[in-house]
């Protein structure tokens, strides 16, 4: 999968800054209300795409609520690595993403309040047992994401060293100023950010992506 990734990028400059940064993944927006939304029938979302692919980044799609067959047409259109899950979808449906051939990305959200690790165990393990990696966010309700809000760090270290069986991804309020802090406590070998790389809301900030993936490659070691 990927170390850290820039979610949300939305031109060429956002894609140098990422590659030249030292990320390694890239989130394609689909979710319309989103103000970091790309239109699949554009064509400048095909060429980003296929210019991320050049640069060598992942690129992930952000999907909302989606039918399969409506991913499987932006796939096609703009070509992608993963598909990142991000709505109220339900692991019963399963079936009809796994057949689009891609690694599946689970958004699992939950609580920014301290949790068990029985909970978030609960949250989680349904998406691991059908195969999915697993995306840990802030529950922002109807918003979806790219709110800005944090997780209980330590909640997910407990979690993490009792069940985890496989390399998750952090997400929620991540920023360069604490990043390095994030990793550290929380254990996490991956990292997603959007909004705490943007400035102003839903434009990325170069200096803020170098710093982010400066601090975050510097707390691994």
């Amino acid at each position: 999968m990927f170390h850290i990734k820039i979610c949300g990028v939305r031109l060429k400059a956002d894609i140098d800054a990422v590659s030249q940064a030292g990320g390694d993944a890239v989130g394609l927006n689909f979710f319309p209300p989103s103000v970091r939304y790309l239109d699949p029938a554009c064509s400048t979302t095909s060429e980003l795409s296929e210019y991320a692919g050049r640069c060598g980044l992942y690129r992930v799609g952000v999907f909302v609520n989606k039918p399969a067959d409506q991913i499987r047409r932006v796939i096609d259109t703009v070509g992608l690595d993963a598909i990142q899950l991000h709505g109220d979808e339900l692991v019963t449906d399963i079936a009809g993403w796994v057949d689009l051939g891609l690694p599946l990305i689970r958004a699992v959200k939950i609580p920014g309040r301290k949790l068990t690790a029985r909970e978030i165990e609960d949250r989680v393990r349904p998406w691991t047992d059908a195969g999915c990696h697993v995306l840990l966010d802030a529950d922002a309700g109807s918003a979806h994401g790219g709110m800005g809000r944090s997780l209980d760090w330590d909640s997910l270290r407990g979690w993490s060293e009792q069940f985890a069986t496989v390399r998750w991804v952090l997400a929620g309020g991540l920023q360069p100023e604490n990043v390095a802090e994030a990793i550290r406590v929380s254990g996490a070998r991956s990292v997603d950010v959007a909004s705490g790389v943007e400035s102003p809301r839903g434009q990325k900030s170069a200096s803020r992506i170098t710093q982010f993936c400066e601090r975050a490659r510097n707390a691994w070691g």
